[in-house]
């Protein structure tokens, strides 16, 4: 009685913890397209701290070196207004995102349009940040 008892338990213990694993995975597959817009922006909003620094830095360069070779300074002078325009993108996307505003289907092609202009905003600051660097070095 004891043993079947027990076989019982843990029998439903391990078929708990299936269901339970498997409706996890399930719920990040359809995580809400709102979480989905903001994990961008989550994920690449740290890389404005790293952005405005590289700005500084080549702003510096270009101040302080006056033997910059010509090409080089448009370089410089053209990956800045790279990061300028990168850095200003999230700023907009920001104070634009107003979720709020809409309801139902509304609200769900508001969102799909969103994660568009994120993801744009996303491949920009990459890009940017990816020009800094290398300017930078």
């Amino acid at each position: 009685m004891k043993q079947t008892f027990a076989l019982t338990a843990l029998f439903l213990g391990i078929l708990m913890v299936g269901c339970s694993t498997k409706s996890s995975e399930n719920k990040k597959e359809e995580k809400p397209l709102y979480e989905q817009v903001m994990d961008v922006h989550d994920e690449i909003m740290p890389s404005m701290g790293e952005l405005n620094r590289l700005k500084r830095e080549l702003k510096d360069k270009l101040a302080n070196s006056t033997d910059l070779v010509e090409e080089k300074r448009m370089e410089m002078e053209a990956t800045v207004s790279q990061i300028d325009s990168a850095s200003r993108s999230m700023m907009v996307w920001m104070r634009e995102f107003k979720p709020e505003d809409f309801k139902g289907d509304e609200l769900q092609k508001y969102l799909e349009d969103e994660m568009k202009r994120i993801q744009q905003v996303k491949e920009n600051m990459l890009k940017a940040l990816e020009e800094g660097r290398k300017a930078n070095q």
